[in-house]
Formats: structure tokens, C-alpha cells, sequence
């Protein structure tokens, strides 16, 4: 399993550094004629192996975008002016400098890095190139990264980041201008366009369903984002869903959603007067950062507290207690959604927007309970 996560850690930051350094050459930031510094510097700055900087160039190479001297080092070939790349698209899909963009929520997030290894899949056999920017969380950066990105490529890829209100109206600009775009992990109410998501709705419904079937009755649900994030509200939906159909009544009070000054907030969630018996919490970072703090309070996960999680990130399995957690398709997500883009930019799929939704899966281990309540059952 380790090898598997080092294995496919090791593809993300090959797939990251290429972008970056395609996107710097692209752009001109690295202009023709500029040696690139040894291979080994490069390793150091970027966190990342030798053979991958290897790889990485190697690939550059062949792409025309960098040549080797022998003797002297590794040189920038081509960086496309902006002038060439607004030029080229005015001309038919089958131009030289065929492109998408990319605009990510963050850029350490694993959610994220799976995404973008995806659509780079997708793109690359078809002859286009991936330019990629991060709002960081930020809707301001996420607008700003849209217009700059839309007049110089051929359409964008599009993680929203905050609620509806901040993503509609730059979305409806794209719609206006006729821009194609396709968005990822979350839709936009009130914007019907392209989409990808997975089944956020049926995952939210699995886990609370799992944690009800085991004999918890008092069942929280946290998020650190409002309700009105499209993600965040079909899981609480599933949640509710999952409550109504097993005939638990909804406690209002058990939907936890931070303030913006929330110091101590998962202290009050585990210790105060009100605490659940379980936990269903919206993202595995959130999991984890309730397990971590029921730790330093001396409670156990799941004897005091169960937890369940959403996305099964690597970190899920290698925990202490294990997390149970909803698995999402991140690089599937990515590469449908390229998919989709590249078929609408090329007049191959015209007609209403598409709405894609994949499947998620169930991944149970040890921090809701299971096993415990099974061995119990077996004692008796």
C-alpha cells in the first residue's frame, strides 16, 4: 500500500513540475535562450528526485519547448509571445499551440493534485497543452485567474471555491462570451453548465446510514463551509436523508458549522454538554482534526466518538485508528472533466450542459466502530 501512495505521490509532483515549467516557457516568464539552472538545484527547490527532474525535461525536450547543449546545459527553445497565442486562437481546434486552462482551489491539496494529474490525461494524447492557476481558496483569485486565463486559452477547467453567490456572476460572464468551460468537484447553482462531480448526495447517505445501522443515534454533521457550497449541502442532504429514512429525528443542533472566530470550536464539539455519539465529518481533514483533538482530551475514537470522513485521503489508512471515510475518484473526476471540455471546444458534443456524477464508495475501517460492535456481539 505504501508503495502504491509513494508511487502515486511521485506521479503528482512529476505532473506538477512539467506544468510549471510548461506554463513559465509558455508564457514567456522563461524567455528564449535562458539556461536552466543543474538538475540537482532543481530537485532541491521543488522537493522532488532527480531522475523526476530528468523525466520532467526530458519531456520538454521532445515537446520543442527546451534543448540540451552538451557541455553547456539545458536551454529555454520556444517561449510562445503573447501575441502567438491570441493568434492562434482565432484559427480552427487543429492549431499549433492548442491549450486549457486549469484553475484549482489550492495547491497542496491532494484533492486537487488528483484533478489535475486527471485532466492532464485527458489533454495530452489530443495534442493540447495545460496552463494552471490556484484561487487559494479565495473567490476574488478565482475571478481573477478566469480572466486572465479565458483570452489565452481555448476553455477552462474550473474548481469554484466559497458559495454559489461568489462564483455566478463570473461564470455567467463565461456564458455570455460563449467561453467554454467545464466545472469540477462542485456545480454552481443558478449557472446550468458542464459539470463533474461525484455523488456527494449517496455518499453523505452511506455514511450516516453506516453509523445509524451500527447503533449511534446522535449524529453530528461538521463543515467548515457554509451549507450553500453545493459539495457540502448534498452530503448534509444524504445526511438528512439517511436520519429521515431510518426514522431519527433531525437535531438541528447537531449540524456544526464554525464561526469565523473558532477558536476552540472542535473542543466544544467533543467536550461540551451536547455531544454526539458520532461524527460525520465533511472532508477527512476535518476527521482528522476532530480525532485529533477527542485524543488530547482523553476520549477514544470510536469508543467515545465515532468518526466518518469524506474523500479517503492517503492519510486515512495510515492514521492510528484507522479513519472510515467515502471515497471520491479524484484523477476519474479530472480526466471526464478534461474530457468534456476538450469534446466541447472541438464540436464534438454540442446540445444542453452535461452533468457528470460518479460513483463513491464506502471505505470502512476502524474509527466508526464496526469491528468493536461486532466483537462485542460476539462475546455475548
Amino acid at each position: 500500500m505504501r508503495e502504491a501512495e509513494n508511487d502515486s505521490q511521485a506521479k503528482t509532483l512529476s505532473s506538477r513540475l512539467l506544468l510549471e515549467f510548461r506554463e513559465r516557457i509558455l508564457s514567456g516568464e522563461l524567455a528564449e535562450g535562458t539556461r536552466l539552472p543543474p538538475e540537482l538545484e532543481i530537485a532541491r527547490t521543488h522537493g522532488v528526485s532527480r531522475g523526476t527532474v530528468r523525466q520532467v525535461l526530458g519531456t520538454l525536450v521532445n515537446e520543442g519547448l527546451l534543448e540540451r547543449i552538451r557541455g553547456s546545459g539545458t536551454f529555454v527553445r520556444h517561449a510562445a509571445p503573447p501575441s502567438t497565442i491570441q493568434e492562434s486562437k482565432s484559427q480552427p481546434y487543429h492549431h499549433l499551440h492548442k491549450s486549457v486552462g486549469l484553475i484549482l482551489s489550492q495547491a497542496s491539496d491532494e484533492l486537487n493534485m488528483g484533478i489535475l494529474v486527471g485532466v492532464e490525461q485527458a489533454i495530452k494524447p489530443r495534442g493540447y497543452q495545460l496552463s494552471f492557476a490556484y484561487a487559494e481558496d479565495n473567490p476574488a483569485h478565482l475571478a481573477m485567474e478566469i480572466e486572465r486565463l479565458q483570452t489565452t486559452t481555448d476553455g477552462l477547467v474550473i474548481f469554484p471555491v466559497g458559495g454559489a453567490h461568489h462564483n455566478r456572476p463570473i461564470l455567467q460572464q463565461l456564458r455570455e462570451k460563449g467561453v467554454p468551460f467545464v466545472l469540477v468537484d462542485r456545480y454552481v447553482s443558478g449557472v446550468d453548465c458542464d459539470y463533474v462531480t461525484s455523488d456527494n448526495l449517496g455518499g453523505g447517505y452511506r455514511a450516516t446510514e453506516h453509523l445509524l445501522i451500527l447503533g449511534y443515534s446522535r449524529i453530528a454533521f461538521v463543515t467548515e463551509e457554509g451549507l450553500d457550497v453545493a459539495s457540502v449541502q448534498e452530503r448534509w442532504l444524504g445526511y438528512r436523508k439517511a436520519l429521515q429514512e431510518y426514522q431519527q429525528p433531525f437535531d438541528e443542533s447537531l449540524t456544526y458549522v464554525p464561526p469565523p472566530e473558532r477558536h476552540h470550536f472542535y473542543d466544544s464539539l467533543v467536550t461540551g454538554p451536547n455531544r454526539p455519539d458520532a461524527i460525520f465529518a465533511v472532508n477527512d481533514s476535518i476527521a482528522l482534526e476532530i480525532m485529533r483533538t477527542a485524543q488530547r482530551h482523553g476520549l477514544r475514537v470510536p469508543e467515545d466518538v465515532a468518526v466518518v470522513g469524506f474523500d479517503n485521503r492517503s492519510f486515512a489508512a495510515l492514521l492510528s485508528t484507522p479513519l472510515t471515510t467515502v471515497a471520491q475518484q479524484y484523477e476519474e473526476m479530472g480526466n471526464r472533466a478534461g474530457t468534456l471540455l476538450i469534446n466541447r471546444i472541438e464540436g464534438l458534443v454540442a446540445g444542453a450542459p452535461k452533468h457528470i456524477e460518479l460513483p463513491v464508495n464506502l471505505v470502512i475501517r476502524q474509527s466508526c466502530g464496526a469491528r468493536l460492535r461486532v466483537s462485542r456481539i460476539k462475546s455475548t
